[in-house]
């Protein structure tokens, strides 16, 4: 807004000099006219009022303009004073807007107090359920996994059993994985993570064991290449949870080959032989509950849109690289401030 009055004052100064500049060259141009003799009128006096009007008509027209834009002035001000992740319209309240704030200017203060309030009931809301869901979900999940390790104790059960036994832990693995992703997600940005000094490796080869049975039964390899051992300081969960969706995204949609890790001093990249993307489907593989086949076993649809998300939040982008029928290669790159040097 600064420079908006900058350019105000330097339109009313050239107004000004044009019009002194006017009425200069009408007095000279008299003058040339009739001679000085003949125009006695025409003197200092009276050429020092007729400046003087125009200099007192220019600054008053300057002071109307400036007490049109105040209000839009100062609502721009305080719209600047805005945090984009956490903006405060408190000071928009029809309370707080100053009584010379009126018209359209005072009726868009409030249409932005109302849209933060909105915005603010809305982001609250859907914090709070994530938090409270994922809360609740526990209970059953923890449930599920006492009593399906209790019964893999049976050794009475038959092989088929134990195939569905596997089945059943590793969804409820999975589905735990996923309310630790909301809840993580669901923690406030300005809150930090908890961090320690891990080994990737481990992280790696804990969650491949969750997916290997479900590979196994397909027939397809699962393949760890350890190119480097980086350690990182970071949340060893939020890794965990990332890892996990990938892969699971890759057991989910690879039927036949096999399914790569490869652990390398910057990056993890799982890369498997299943059906892959196309452009289009790349474009919008992001994005939450979007499949690229329908073909394929259901699953939750949001993996990739968490891990993304997750990874955005400790400063680890993902990369997708796919071709139809061959496979898909997901990337997670390690920020320079998490590797350990």
């Amino acid at each position: 807004m600064e420079k908006t009055q900058r350019h105000l004052r330097e339109i009313f100064l050239l107004q000004l000099a044009i019009g002194c500049l006017v009425v200069v060259l009408c007095v000279l141009g008299v003058q040339a006219m009739y001679g000085f003799a003949a125009t006695p009128w025409v003197s200092a006096p009276v050429l020092v009022v007729a400046l003087g009007a125009v200099i007192g008509v220019t600054w008053m027209s300057y002071r109307a303009t400036r007490r049109v834009i105040e209000p839009m002035d100062w609502l721009l001000r305080e719209v600047a004073r805005w945090d984009p992740q956490r903006p405060d319209t408190a000071a928009l309240a029809p309370a707080n807007v100053p009584a010379a704030v009126q018209g359209d200017v005072r009726k868009m203060a409030e249409a932005l107090h109302a849209l933060g309030q909105r915005l603010d009931t809305y982001v609250t809301r859907e914090r709070d359920f994530t938090r409270d869901a994922s809360h609740e979900l526990r209970t059953p999940l923890t449930v599920i996994r006492v009593a399906t390790d209790l019964i893999g104790h049976d050794e009475g059960l038959s092989t088929r059993s134990r195939r569905s036994l596997a089945r059943i832990q590793g969804a409820a693995e999975s589905m735990e994985s996923l309310m630790s992703a909301l809840l993580l997600l669901a923690r406030d940005s300005e809150v930090p993570l908890e961090t320690e000094d891990f080994d990737v490796r481990e992280v790696v080869e804990h969650e491949m064991e969750k997916v290997r049975s479900l590979l196994e039964d397909k027939g397809v390899s699962l393949l760890l290449d350890v190119q480097a051992e980086p350690v990182l300081h970071a949340p060893p969960r939020v890794l965990q949870v990332i890892v996990c969706n990938l892969l699971s995204n890759a057991a989910r949609f690879t039927d036949a080959g096999s399914v790569q890790v490869r652990l390398l001093q910057d990056r993890i990249e799982i890369e498997d032989t299943g059906i892959g993307m196309d452009a289009a489907a790349l474009a919008r593989a992001f994005e939450p509950f979007y499949r690229a086949s329908i073909e394929q076993p259901v699953g939750p649809g949001l993996g990739l849109s968490i891990a993304q998300r997750l990874g955005h939040r400790c400063g680890w982008p993902l990369q997708l690289a796919s071709v139809p029928g061959q496979g898909t290669r997901a990337s997670i790159l390690f920020g320079a401030r998490n590797r350990d040097q």
